[in-house]
């Protein structure tokens, strides 16, 4: 066992990314889906080469970093424009893999991905774009690649160099069909997440296919209605073959202009009537792109006020506000966008897009525990059975085994997809508090290693729940482990709020600044000058019982004497700091 007495260095550095967001100083909740766009279209952010391995190594190097930052839900797109990031019956391989519109580059991305992710507990929502077939100009590179524009012309529409299926015609709608159910029959997606199911901004020509299929209905009816059919095809074909599908979408930012909001309409022109998919049961969730800053800027709407619209008419189906991280007035506000989402009940962010959200994947700090996706009761409400003969051991230093078996079918005969794992320091342990969540395993697994290196007490409680396909959890099955060395120097001493000395005294350059807390809670440590202003911040976390050595950067500092304080929850302290440079 490792001493007790032993400190943890926590060297606070300044947050690149958010510098002007603090974090955040309310536990995150522990259901929240936290997902990002991978846009395959031109590469944009995936695949940034023709050479399979690269491929391979980069996709995954994603996934990885997404898990680690504990993201739990990826939009792939799997159809960009009419071709297909997987092995598709009817639609070529896209021209991004091999250079070749139509070339079988030997692998297949969807498959690797859903293997990757699935292994690591996350979701992957295939990301279908619907109606938009081309762009960018041009028809596809190779005739012989069975693209749906050389094989069905009649049936797009080329609109400022882009092509655009013609949702009216009943032919298109099922041939849409059967591509996106090609997909959910061949490959164990969690989702299925449409795009461009609109029409297109741009006046459409559809005057000769509204007057053979309009059937007297008045035209912007009409419209919504042929995307609506489609929408309520895909929901009844896919839930017959796969009940637990999840069915979702990103609709425009606006459904319509209500409340003094000004800007493109999804409802009357787009023609998409994304609030009945949800209240009909179509779909089971929304991620609308509400791609703006808080408050609105320059006329635009404001995030908060729309993000709040889409909540309150969500059906009681789940809302998940999109954020474009690819805005740089929105990126700097992303953690408060977060907040803002947590604050209004959705259930929880996708961002847009990997290149752009990727570098920056600590967001401010919202993301600090592991997150449980939020479970769909209306399609599965059936918990499974509690996992059984858990057990767990010391078997080193800062090291406990837990094992357990798999639990008993459940009343709806599911098992377990994945499991919880669970840690605290007291008891009854609530597993309803995120931070003490450790992580997610796959229903494979029945064992877990974790390792404790500052141990804060003498007994520590761990649980394991299973949680079913539609992430329905089990109750928790709790034990137990004593840590007799700890209990040993617990005897000398035990851990109270407290601001050591800080060294050296007087200092220089750097000054560290040894304290201890004896329970969670929010912690700052800043150093204030002769009139209590905050010259230096030093440390704005959640920190657990412990002790720990904060260092700071004095260096810009007049000599002089400072005052060094801490607060933890409500309680403070306070040391005089002699500087001398």
């Amino acid at each position: 066992m490792r001493s007790s007495s032993v400190v943890a260095l926590c060297i606070v550095l300044p947050m690149l990314s958010f510098s002007q967001q603090s974090l955040a100083r309310i536990v995150p909740p522990k259901h929240e889906v936290r997902a990002v766009w991978i846009t395959t279209v031109l590469g944009l952010d995936w695949p940034k080469s023709q050479n399979p391995q690269e491929q391979q190594q980069s996709l995954l190097k994603i996934v990885e970093k997404l898990h680690e930052a504990h993201f739990n839900t990826i939009f792939f797109q799997v159809r960009g424009r009419a071709d297909a990031m997987y092995r598709s019956t009817f639609e070529p391989w896209p021209q991004q893999l091999t250079g070749t519109l139509g070339r079988d580059p030997g692998w297949d991305p969807l498959a690797f991905l859903l293997s990757e992710a699935h292994a690591r507990g996350m979701e992957v929502h295939a990301w279908f774009n619907t109606m938009l077939a081309q762009s960018g100009g041009g028809t596809p590179s190779r005739p012989q690649s069975f693209h749906v524009i050389e094989l069905h012309p009649e049936w797009v529409k080329e609109i400022d160099g882009e092509y655009w299926f013609d949702p009216g015609i009943p032919a298109v709608r099922k041939y849409l069909l059967q591509v996106a159910m090609d997909v959910v029959r061949h490959y164990d997606i969690d989702g299925m997440h449409f795009d461009y199911i609109r029409y297109p901004q741009k006046p459409f020509p559809d005057k000769t296919t509204y007057k053979r299929y309009g059937r007297g209905m008045q035209k912007d009816e009409w419209r919504r209605e042929n995307i609506n059919a489609f929408v309520r095809a895909f929901h009844d074909s896919a839930l017959a073959e796969k009940p637990m599908l999840k069915i979702g979408s990103a609709p425009i930012g606006i459904y319509a202009n209500t409340g003094g909001m000004r800007g493109l309409q999804g409802y009357s022109e787009l023609y998409q009537d994304s609030r009945k998919w949800i209240r009909e049961g179509w779909q089971d969730y929304l991620a609308p792109q509400v791609y703006w800053p808080l408050d609105g800027r320059n006329h635009d709407p404001g995030f908060a006020s729309l993000a709040s619209e889409w909540v309150g008419n969500s059906s009681g189906k789940h809302v998940y506000i999109g954020i474009g991280a690819y805005k740089p007035e929105v990126f700097s506000q992303i953690p408060v966008l977060i907040d803002s989402s947590r604050a209004i009940g959705a259930n929880g962010n996708g961002f847009f897009r990997w290149e752009n959200i990727g570098a920056s994947l600590d967001v401010g700090g919202r993301y600090q525990t592991t997150a449980l996706i939020p479970p769909m009761p209306w399609k599965d409400s059936v918990p499974p059975e509690i996992p059984r003969n858990v057990t767990v051991a010391s078997i080193a230093d800062g090291f406990f085994h837990l094992q357990w078996m798999p639990p008993l079918p459940a009343q709806d005969g599911d098992g377990a997809k994945m499991y919880a794992i669970y840690r605290s320091t007291t008891a009854p342990l609530d597993i309803g508090n995120a931070e003490n969540l450790l992580t997610t395993l796959p229903g494979s697994s029945l064992e877990f290693t974790d390792t404790i290196t500052h141990p804060q007490t003498t007994k520590y409680f761990y649980a394991v729940t299973a949680l079913d396909k539609a992430n329905n959890e089990s109750a928790p099955a709790v034990e137990s482990v004593v840590l007799p060395e700890i209990a040993e120097l617990s005897r000398h001493f035990s851990l109270a709020l407290a601001l050591g000395e800080t060294y050296p005294n007087p200092a220089s350059s750097v000054v560290f600044i040894p304290y201890e807390i004896q329970r969670s809670a929010p912690v700052i440590v800043k150093i204030l000058d002769r009139n209590n202003k905050e010259v230096v911040d030093v440390v704005d976390s959640i920190q657990k019982p412990g002790r720990y050595v904060a260092a700071a950067d004095i260096s810009k500092l007049e000599d002089g004497t400072y005052t060094c304080l801490l607060v933890a929850g409500d309680q403070t302290i306070r040391k005089t700091l002699r500087i001398d440079n």
